[in-house]
């Protein structure tokens, strides 16, 4: 569309400084970044309030890394719900402690059962001759035996 009130003429009758009004271009590309260092510019004003989220923690794995290493976290799981595992390095063994006091001794156990028999032992040196026993009761008279020879005879 021409504009009339757009034109310059600077006091010429001709020729005229004329423009026509259009549609907006498309936006250029944008230009080099100026000097740093410039003056920074105001703060924006502040933001709506987020919806408050309560996280919760739940102890997860722990377990006894080598002696001497570092211990380590570390955090899984998702918001709000997250999981905390751990290593804890194993310590040094401490000193042997005191000796306690002795136990209550504890009830009789049952009887085991018969082991088997030893072996037989070597033979002991003979006793003492004993003290000699009463005589005992006559015996019986046995049969008579043979004659003999007569003495003188002959």
């Amino acid at each position: 569309m021409f504009n009339q009130e757009g034109c310059n003429n600077n006091g010429n009758t001709f020729p005229r400084n004329c423009f026509v009004s259009g549609p907006t271009g498309p936006t250029g590309p944008t230009g080099p970044a100026g000097p740093e260092g410039g003056p920074t510019g105001p703060t924006g004003p502040t933001g709506p309030e987020g919806v408050p989220i309560v996280p919760t923690l739940t102890i997860g794995t722990v377990t006894t890394g080598a002696p001497g290493s570092m211990a380590t976290a570390s955090i899984t799981g998702t918001s709000p719900d997250f999981i905390l595992n751990l290593a804890i390095p194993q310590g040094p063994t401490g000193p042997t402690g005191s000796t306690g006091e002795p136990g209550l001794e504890g009830p009789q156990g049952i009887t085991g059962p018969t082991g088997p028999t030893g072996p037989t032992g070597d033979t002991g040196a003979a006793g003492a001759q004993g003290l000699i026993g009463p005589t005992g009761p006559t015996g019986p008279t046995g049969p008579t035996g043979p004659t003999g020879p007569t003495a003188g005879a002959g």
